[in-house]
């Protein structure tokens, strides 16, 4: 379930009618009420300048219910959330013969949320259907928003009446806001004062229970604690918060069942705000751990149980909220009253928790209170299989929820609440008058923190990264107008290595732009890992100002970076080639060594296919395909009598990714006849020269011993030059 919370961006209202029925029952006092249900005692009076939402009964968490500390699960109560214009409107009782000249008081219980500049009062008069008529008995100060007050006044009425009360809500604050209200009642009581009394105290301290601990006793874990005995219970401590302190936890040895406990019973001074507080635990960010509680409520029970904890130290304002556990103990769950006696916490950081139980009413004297606690166990939780990675290239889109599973949402602020979630609604463009641009943007978003800091990152599954490689990274965000103009808030991606753990993500691969564009080029971040492993990418936003953080992601991608495509070089020439005569066989062999390196010198792939050309002159003689580098490389090119003797001429050139090498070049002159002469042809022309190229006649058979060049050209104008030694 998403829960809906508002921003200055802009709000869609809804105007309903509403008819007004005025109180006319009378009750006696003492009266005491809880509005944990609904009622049709209290009545409703909108005295609106345009009457529209009024008070409403509300226990939902995801419709702006009233939630404790950020808690997850709303507190019942009669609420007004939003107005058509600014609220003006009374949650009124029933009446009460009130006496002059005696005093009464009047507790109230309430709450607000989401900052609201709305503002509550508790009122009364004699003509509850006159909205003019009431006076205001006092403000209600609530400072801060998930806070519930408590708050007592005293009321002398000037002569004898029916009075009724009110609970009046106002917003009269000029801007945007003025039809907010986000205000919420969640009890009332009033009675006669007596005074001068000395409260008892209570019977004599029984000498043989142990006293408890001046400090809080040290826990391990796996702990495992059976409230069985006196000496068991004085482990653990207990603080009584509740407005007149009295009755609190304590060991018993026949509950309600007959069993012993650590039980909590009727509190009969005030309304009963108790906790029973464990020891303490060393907890490890990141790690899990589950509280498993075997509890029971007496019959007719109204006290609630929650499971709390503190971190740090204990006190009224440190408390956090596990789970609202409820009246009716064991809790079951749906239809099926399946037994929930479980919980877990993670932890956000390191450090010492205590996990407490608080009991809860905001009536006192009723004479059903009763909730035994009677076993508690706290364990780590098995951290189970590391995540398997996650194959690039990785693409996803946050606009189908489908696709956040396999995401991780980490709240690291000082009181964990909001933080980053799937978003229906999504993201709408604004213009300057805060009018809809466009269309809405399902995506998943981060709404603000209120009443904290904000610290929240939203990480991805695992990736495996290899060292060396380069990765590229891209997303498409937005942010509200609220984030550009305070100038507070932190937008970034990082990469960590464990995803529970905050300071894993030490690596920042850069500022993401804040912007209120939806459709803009996406934010890029390259970057590299020094140690191949399993890495998180993370998105963080934080503010010391946790109401300005606002942000949006729509989209994710990341892929390793493509090299630029390398040229094609060529490879260096083969080496040591050599031409060598076989007379016998009127040939010549032609051996070489293929190349291993191209010409920059680096070393060709072991597997590379090299193709090898030999020529004679330009006449290509053979292709050699599919040489390996290195190998050893041959050819023979035979001949006949008429074209063995003379000069021949001969390159190798190696291909390979079509680029030629350089050619290797050997020349090999072949004498055929050396000593005897010349076998010339009949219809040849001879002419003799010496190596130094003078002309010496026709006839070889005339010179003196020396090497010369004899070229014989015959009638059909081929010629064959050959070099004789004599």
């Amino acid at each position: 379930m998403r829960k809906t919370l508002l921003n200055t961006m802009g709000l869609v209202l809804a105007l309903f009618g509403a008819t007004n029925v005025y109180a006319q029952s009378t009750v006696e006092l003492p009266y005491s009420i809880t509005f944990d249900s609904t009622n049709d005692v209290w009545t409703v009076l909108d005295a609106s300048p345009t009457p529209g939402t009024s008070w409403e009964f509300n226990n939902d968490w995801g419709n702006d219910g009233f939630c404790i500390g950020n808690a997850w699960t709303a507190t019942p109560s009669y609420c007004i959330r939003t107005d058509s214009g600014e609220p003006n409107d009374y949650y009124v009782s029933p009446s009460f013969s009130l006496k002059a000249g005696k005093t009464y008081t009047v507790k109230t219980s309430s709450g607000t949320m989401y900052s609201t500049p709305a503002k509550l009062s508790v009122e009364y008069t004699t003509t509850p259907n006159d909205a003019a008529s009431f006076t205001k008995l006092s403000d209600i100060d609530m400072p801060s928003s998930g806070v519930q007050y408590d708050n007592s006044y005293d009321l002398t009425v000037p002569e004898d009446g029916l009075y009724s009360f009110a609970f009046h809500a106002t917003n009269t604050s000029s801007g945007d806001k003025s039809n907010w209200a986000y205000l919420y009642a969640l009890g009332f009581s009033v009675e006669e004062k007596v005074g001068g009394e000395t409260p008892d105290p209570g019977p004599d301290p029984d000498p043989d229970k142990p006293d408890p601990p001046v400090e809080d006793q040290e826990g391990t874990l796996p702990y495992d604690m059976t409230f069985d005995s006196a000496e068991k219970f004085a482990t653990w401590t207990t603080m009584d918060n509740s407005e007149t302190p009295g009755v609190t936890w304590a060991y018993t040895a026949s509950d309600f069942a007959g069993k012993p406990a650590a039980h909590m019973g009727v509190d009969a001074k005030s309304e009963t705000f108790d906790w029973l507080v464990s020891p303490k635990f060393e907890l490890k960010e990141g790690k899990s751990y589950t509280i498993t509680v075997d509890a029971a409520s007496g019959p007719n029970n109204e006290l609630n149980l929650i499971l709390d904890y503190f971190v740090g130290s204990k006190s009224a304002d440190n408390q956090k909220t596990i789970e609202w556990i409820g009246s009716k103990l064991p809790a079951t769950v749906g239809e099926s009253g399946e037994v929930k006696n479980q919980w877990t916490l993670d932890a956000n950081k390191d450090g010492v928790y205590l996990f407490a139980f608080r009991a809860l009413n905001w009536g006192a004297n009723n004479a059903n209170d009763a909730i035994s606690i009677y076993s508690v166990k706290i364990e780590e939780k098995a951290d189970g299989e590391p995540d398997a990675p996650v194959a690039l290239p990785y693409e996803v889109s946050f606009e189908q929820e489908e696709n956040v599973a396999a995401w991780t949402a980490m709240d690291r602020s000082g009181n964990t609440g909001s933080t980053w979630s799937w978003n229906s609604w999504g993201y709408q463009e604004y213009d300057t008058d805060w009018n809809p641009v466009g269309d809405q943007h399902p995506c998943v978003s981060f709404s603000s923190d209120w009443n904290t800091d904000a610290n929240d990152y939203w990480v991805s599954p695992a990736f495996a990264l290899e060292a060396g490689k380069t990765y590229v990274a891209k997303a498409h965000t937005a942010n509200n107008r609220s984030c550009l103009e305070s100038g507070t808030t932190s937008f970034t991606m990082k990469l960590g290595t464990n995803k529970k753990v905050q300071s894993s993500f030490d690596q920042t691969l850069g500022s993401i732009e804040l912007n209120t564009v939806y459709d803009r080029d996406p934010s890029t971040f390259e970057f590299s890992v020094q140690e191949s492993g399993n890495y998180y990418v993370a998105f963080h936003i934080s503010d010391s100002e946790g109401a300005n953080a606002y942000g949006y992601i729509f989209d994710f991608s990341l892929d390793e970076k493509e090299g630029a495509a390398e040229e094609p070089v060529a490879t260096a020439p083969v080496a040591d080639l050599a031409a060598a005569e076989i007379a016998t066989a009127k040939s010549v062999e032609l051996t070489w060594t293929n190349p291993t390196k191209d010409v920059d010198g680096k070393d060709l792939p072991a597997d590379a296919a090299l193709t090898v050309k030999v020529y004679e002159g330009e006449e290509l003689l053979a292709t050699l395909d599919a040489q390996a580098p290195g190998s050893e490389g041959s050819y023979t090119k035979e001949y006949t009598a008429d074209t063995f003797a003379g000069e021949h001429n001969y390159k190798v050139v190696v291909v390979y990714k079509e680029k030629e090498s350089e050619a290797a070049t050997a020349t090999l002159t072949v004498v055929v006849d050396a000593i005897n002469g010349v076998v010339v042809p009949a219809d040849a022309t001879v002419s003799v020269h010496t190596l130094g190229g003078a002309a010496v006649g026709n006839n070889l058979s005339t010179l003196g011993k020396g090497t010369y060049i004899v070229t014989m050209k015959r009638a059909d104008g081929t010629m064959k030059t050959v070099k004789v030694t004599k």
